[in-house]
């Protein structure tokens, strides 16, 4: 090997340290200069520490390729955040080529004292972004499920030290800070998530499901949502706490209620699509006061309210449960179950309950023109689904290659972005007027 061959590795070899094509990011080592930068303008820089939970159990579970995927939707969280949650001069890096430890250097202020305040908000900002990927339906179903730390802390020149000691200084006390503060971070949580059940703080939007022939609307499904710009906006990441605090039940009733309460906006004859726990549909007062009489002005007979069944592992015995739920189907209720394709519980409710519909996850959906087995799979669930009458929804329609390929599936209902985004106000359909069929 001559020594231009021998640079050329040299260089292949260095590059390899310091730089991650998966995530494009650099490690800290190769970044040291823009954070020199920062304190141009800046007495005081932050730094934000975020590391994914249980990341080497979760390779080992599903093997590198997602590894490398949930690194990189943590990259693209982290560079989406800045310029928003993040000042836009933030320095975004890995603790390490490959690592599963992200780093952000932020300028803070030419104060002599460092604005933590700042440095929180970011941290909560992030980690709420966080909870949304991880909710998405690339991971969702993901067990254990993704979870980060997300600690910060400050540091400030100091001429009489490396520059390098003070950012691995800073980043183990903000590493360390995440890692101590999750009870804290959950008796917070749980406090806030207790007064938004106090003060019934739940807001209603409406997404249409289509009739995918006629394009007409077949009805609504109803989504809560928490208090705006807060990590309890995503209905996900509320009731994830509501399982710590022993509330899950509480909460769901309250959004029952106050999603009927909304109900009143429906027009007459069109579906309402309302999403319910198992521990709800077998609550007494749910099924006997909730839903006995509607509140006043709801223009809904009780035909035309579909109670989605989700949560569909915390059914503990099957044959109970179809007891509780055949009083509600005896009243006129219809059912749904939500989610079918996430795992092999979907296909035993669906057994058990006999639902009046089955509703597609977006998982199944995504990519559906270009994959074979998942067109298969869904052809196999319209076949059962008129086995027993049932029909088919497709959840997470977004593009017009998916719409036609759930079309050709021979799924009669959809729902999804392209057809209308969840509003507060009932959303008309974006790709054309609704028609009468």
């Amino acid at each position: 090997m001559n020594p231009e061959q021998d640079l050329q590795t040299e260089y292949l070899r260095l590059k390899a340290a310091l730089y991650d094509p998966n995530t494009d990011l650099q490690s800290v080592p190769a970044v040291l200069g823009n954070i020199r930068t920062l304190f141009d303008g800046s007495k005081w820089v932050g730094v934000v520490h975020i590391e994914v939970d249980a990341l080497a159990r979760i390779e080992s579970i599903y093997g590198w390729q997602v590894f490398d995927r949930l690194l990189r939707a943590v990259s693209a969280v982290l560079h989406e955040a800045r310029g928003e949650i993040l000042p836009l001069e933030s320095v975004l890096a890995q603790s390490g080529v490959c690592a599963g430890r992200f780093v952000v250097f932020a300028p803070l202020s030419a104060e002599a004292r460092p604005p933590l305040e700042a440095l929180d908000r970011a941290a909560t900002g992030l980690t709420g972004r966080l909870a949304d990927r991880f909710g998405s339906p690339e991971f969702h179903s993901m067990s254990p499920p993704l979870s980060c730390h997300v600690g910060y802390a400050a540091f400030t020149d100091q001429p009489f030290f490396r520059l390098e000691r003070l950012v691995e200084r800073a980043i183990d006390e903000a590493r360390a800070l995440g890692l101590q503060s999750d009870p804290q971070q959950r008796s917070r949580e749980q406090a806030e998530l207790k007064r938004i059940i106090r003060e019934e703080d739940i807001d209603v939007v409406f997404q249409p499901v289509v009739n995918l022939r006629t394009e007409t609307v077949l009805g609504y499904e109803a989504l809560c949502r928490g208090p705006r710009n807060t990590a309890f906006e995503k209905p996900k990441v509320m009731f994830a706490c509501s399982e710590g605090l022993g509330a899950s039940r509480e909460l769901d009733l309250l959004c029952q209620k106050r999603i009927l309460e909304r109900a009143r906006d429906l027009p007459a004859g069109e579906k309402l699509f309302l999403n319910a726990l198992p521990s709800s549909l077998a609550d007494p007062g749910f099924r006997d006061r909730l839903l006995r009489e509607l509140p006043e002005g709801v223009d809904l007979a009780h035909e035309d309210i579909v109670l989605e069944i989700t949560d569909r592992d915390a059914i503990g015995d099957y044959e109970v449960f179809g007891q509780e739920v055949g009083e509600l189907r005896a009243r006129g209720f219809r059912l749904a179950v939500d989610d079918v394709g996430t795992g092999s519980s979907s296909l035993h409710t669906i057994a058990e309950i006999r639902p009046d519909y089955i509703k597609i996850d977006g998982s199944l959906i995504r990519n559906l023109g270009t994959n074979l087995v998942k067109q298969e799979m869904l052809r196999s669930l319209c076949q059962v689904a008129r086995s027993i009458e049932a029909a088919v929804v497709a959840e997470g329609i977004e593009c017009e290659e998916e719409l036609d390929a759930v079309r050709r599936c021979g799924i009669e209902f959809g729902q999804g972005f392209l057809l209308a985004r969840p509003a507060r106000e009932l959303p008309a359909l974006r790709r054309r007027e609704v028609r009468e069929p």
